[in-house]
């Protein structure tokens, strides 16, 4: 990755928190790699192998049969705290409507599919910028700028976003101006992750690192209740049904009543967790944990009984001393199974030589050979046995020997044909340049078939002046439709799918059909577009010292400074979607609003 800093440092992100082919179709079945039983407080329970095999049989292994088993938490139940005189919230009049239209908690939805169902009509405009230039013009940052968390996404309701802060305070923003509406006392503590929203209740919901979980009046900020969960919070809360699912590092998981905050069960995972949980209707509804000693849980929503746990291959980061921070697990109910990302070391990106195979069969047979390699498991809901070896290899934002964060995940977009498929960001030797190939230069995008883990090609557009794609620099993606987002700390990619016909995406160079949308640049240099009018260029732009040139389109700063350097933090988070306009919360923590542009 070539991030320009003035550096003989390496930042090390995320610190602050922690401190407080033809690639083409195969003709035989799936490999299905192999499984071994681990006990578990007498439950013999299956554990996702490091060394899966390739086999030739056909269909999807069974897995053993399981015994849900209650795991006995010692803790007393925990004790919300009425922190004013009417401890309910104020619904929004149409609850079901507001419920439809935004974007409610991390990755949209209890799945974490970072899906929305609509496209935001395109050409687009700048709506707003919040916390950005100073006195709303386009120059550098203002002087109570807010670096937000890295781990921050807004989340929406009811005509705002809510956003949390390492000052331990919730800001909410107006949709429809840009303009902050309230801004809520401390909770006490750092605030380094999304908060979640309920149409229901009128609710917002945020930990902070100091323990607390506390519900808020979304109209108004005033803090309604609040609990302590005895561990630093570093999770996004999980909300399904009336029930809200959070966990600390202490590392119990508890569901708490969405009114009350009165607990309902809690379950001790036995290691910290810092990831964000998700949630499956299969199974009677489940709930997906992700514990730091590399151990996928599967808990029953109703009891939190333990129904399965796997352990998946791993590495420790050895600066930030986390598995799974910044990453949740992405839950598909039409294909049974849950997607989930491991970090891996800096240097398991360089292997093998030359770049990712040029295959799906070859690059399966390296990572089944090299199991240590394997960084992206797909596990059925139903006893957390692997369904294939995903022919995905390591990529995600790394600089200097230090990935600093847990490769990207999927975002799942469901089909016309009533399937549902997982599009991500792959490697393979195929999208290289043709004059040379290495590790850094063989990330594409690419479309995966949930039942059998082959991938299409999906025209990338990659160094034409939108999308910025080098392994060590894998950033988070969303979708809108069939539009697709990448949120790379220097700009938001855009584009849309025009063709997935069935006899396309075999090959790089016959990939499903896209065209490229408006991008938007962080920082925009001095001098480039003499034309530039409302945060918009109408000619070619570059960031300062940067030799990435990129498309006409919106920039946030215009500055001799890369504003994405002097705020730096790493880019785990993607775009939200709500009531027609799309958010981008930049590496500094701006946050942009396009809209439709309208006739």
């Amino acid at each position: 990755m070539t991030r320009w800093f003035s550096r003989g440092v390496i930042l090390a992100v995320g610190v602050l928190w922690m401190a407080a082919c033809t690639g083409g179709i195969p003709s035989q079945a799936p490999p299905q790699p192999g499984a071994t039983a681990e006990t578990v407080g007498g439950m013999e329970s299956p554990t996702a192998s490091l060394e899966p095999t390739l086999t030739a049989t056909s269909g999807v292994s069974a897995g053993p049969s399981l015994t849900p088993e209650v795991t006995a938490d010692a803790r007393p139940a925990l004790t919300p705290e009425a922190l004013s005189g009417t401890p309910s919230c104020s619904p929004p009049e149409r609850a079901e409507e507001d419920a439809l239209q935004g974007w409610p908690q991390l990755g949209h939805d209890p799945r974490r599919t970072s899906f929305y169902p609509a496209e935001v009509t395109w050409p687009w405009k700048v709506r707003w910028i919040w916390n950005g230039p100073a006195d709303s013009g386009d120059g550098e940052p203002a002087p109570d700028h807010l670096s937000l968390p890295q781990g921050v996404q807004p989340v929406s309701g009811d005509g705002r976003l809510y956003v949390g802060h390492t000052d331990g305070r919730v800001r909410a923003i107006s949709e429809e101006t840009g303009q902050t509406v309230w801004t809520s006392e401390s909770l006490g503590g750092a605030i380094v992750n999304a908060g979640a929203y309920s149409a229901s209740t009128g609710c917002v919901y945020f930990g902070a690192q100091n323990g607390k979980f506390t519900l808020l009046d979304a109209r108004t900020g005033e803090l309604k209740r609040m609990v302590d969960l005895h561990g630093a919070i570093d999770m996004a809360p999980l909300l399904a049904g009336d029930s809200v699912f959070v966990g600390s590092q202490s590392g119990v998981m508890y569901a708490l009543d969405s009114s009350t905050l009165a607990q309902r069960w809690a379950y001790d995972a036995g290691a910290a967790l810092i990831a964000s949980p998700a949630f499956s209707e299969n199974h009677g509804g489940m709930v997906l944990v992700l514990a730091e000693d590399r151990t996928v849980h599967a808990l029953s929503a109703d009891t939190g009984k333990r129904l399965w746990r796997v352990t998946v291959n791993a590495d420790v980061d050895p600066i930030r001393k986390t598995v799974f921070a910044d990453t949740f697990p992405v839950v598909s109910d039409r294909n049974d199974v849950v997607i989930v990302r491991s970090y891996l070391n800096w240097e398991k990106i360089w292997q093998p030589d030359g770049g990712a195979p040029s295959t799906v069969e070859g690059i399966r047979e390296f990572l089944t050979q090299n199991p240590e390699y394997q960084s992206l498991f797909v596990l059925n809901l139903a006893d957390g046995t692997p369904r294939f070896v995903a022919p995905v290899m390591l990529g995600a934002i790394g600089n200097g020997g230090d990935l600093e964060s847990t490769p990207p995940q999927v975002v799942l977009r469901p089909l016309a044909d009533g399937t549902e498929v997982a599009i991500l960001l792959w490697r393979n030797r195929q999208s290289c340049p043709p004059s040379y190939c290495d590790s850094r230069s063989d990330t594409t995008l690419g479309e995966m078939d949930l039942t059998t883990g082959v991938i299409r090609f999906v025209q990338d557009h990659k160094d034409q002046g939108n999308m910025r794609l080098p392994t060590d620099e894998q950033s988070p993606l969303a979708m809108a439709g069939d539009m697709i987002f990448y949120a790379h700390w220097q700009l938001l990619g855009a584009l849309k799918v025009i063709d997935r016909s069935a006899g396309l995406g075999e090959s790089y160079a016959n990939p499903i059909i896209t065209r490229e949308l408006t991008p938007v640049l962080n920082t925009l240099a001095p001098g480039v577009c003499a034309g530039r009018s409302a945060h918009f260029c109408p000619g070619g732009m570059s960031s300062p010292g940067e030799g990435f040139a990129v498309d006409p389109g919106f920039y946030i700063y215009v500055s001799e400074k890369r504003i994405y350097d002097q705020y730096w933090t790493t880019p785990v988070r993607s775009v939200v979607i709500s009531g027609g306009n799309i958010y981008w919360k930049s590496v500094d923590g701006a946050v942009i609003a396009l809209t439709p542009a309208g006739p």
